[in-house]
């Protein structure tokens, strides 16, 4: 992912099961590497499964703060630095420990005192690769996965599969969002087999609120 301090761009990303970042004057690069792992294959502390891959960051518009969160099997967040490429120490915590009702690709934003924490279940190379979050009043929990909800999955009478892998903005100045994600390239990825997950197109739709602020089930589209 990208993420922009104007106007200096940070390229997180990974790579042989670790995060690394680079830096750019422009969100267009060119990016030049920061030389080391912002976080390296060792995983959390206390888990024996997983990797660490998917970076997401997200700036705390209450504190200010810079979040890092990562993790596949499990969710794991750090604070960075104002660096922007070093860990603050002694700041990683695990907000979730299996893969129950959580997979990878962790995505958090804030809307009206409420931080959504939103991740990908399933495998990528699934039909059911699908979309989840639950609510929190703090950006590093806790948050109890067992109580969160689909936001967005497949839709079969439509050849729609593999709904996940996403991100979510805000148009500027309006209570207005979309949701940006992958699925199995339309319509013939997912005849495939698992070889769809690596035939992909990346989709935009609308994300909407109710009257207590909890996200409506999304409809995908084509």
């Amino acid at each position: 992912m990208i993420f922009l301090i104007p106007p200096t761009g940070y390229y997180y990303y990974t790579a042989e099961q670790q995060i690394g970042v680079a830096i750019a004057d422009h969100p267009t690069g060119p990016f030049v590497d920061s030389g080391k792992p912002l976080i390296d294959k060792e995983r959390p502390k206390g888990m024996t499964r997983g990797q660490n891959i998917d970076p997401d960051v997200f700036t705390d518009p209450v504190s200010g703060k810079t979040y890092l969160y990562w993790g596949n099997y499990y969710m794991a967040v750090c604070e960075l630095n104002d660096d922007m490429i070093s860990v603050k120490p002694n700041t990683t915590r695990l907000l979730i420990k299996n893969d129950t009702y959580y997979s990878e690709a962790a995505h958090v934003f804030y809307r009206d005192g409420y931080y959504y924490f939103t991740w990908s279940k399933n495998d990528t190379r699934s039909v059911d690769y699908e979309v989840r979050y639950v609510r929190s009043k703090s950006p590093v929990g806790p948050i109890e996965p067992s109580e969160s909800q689909v936001i967005l999955c497949k839709k079969p009478d439509q050849g729609i599969f593999a709904t996940g892998h996403h991100s979510v903005m805000q148009l500027p100045g309006k209570d207005e969002w979309r949701i940006v994600y992958h699925r199995f390239k339309f319509p013939d990825a997912v005849t495939m087999g698992r070889k769809a997950g690596f035939h992909r197109e990346v989709c935009i739709d609308k994300m909407e609120f109710d009257e207590d602020g909890k996200i409506k089930r999304i409809t995908p589209t084509l």
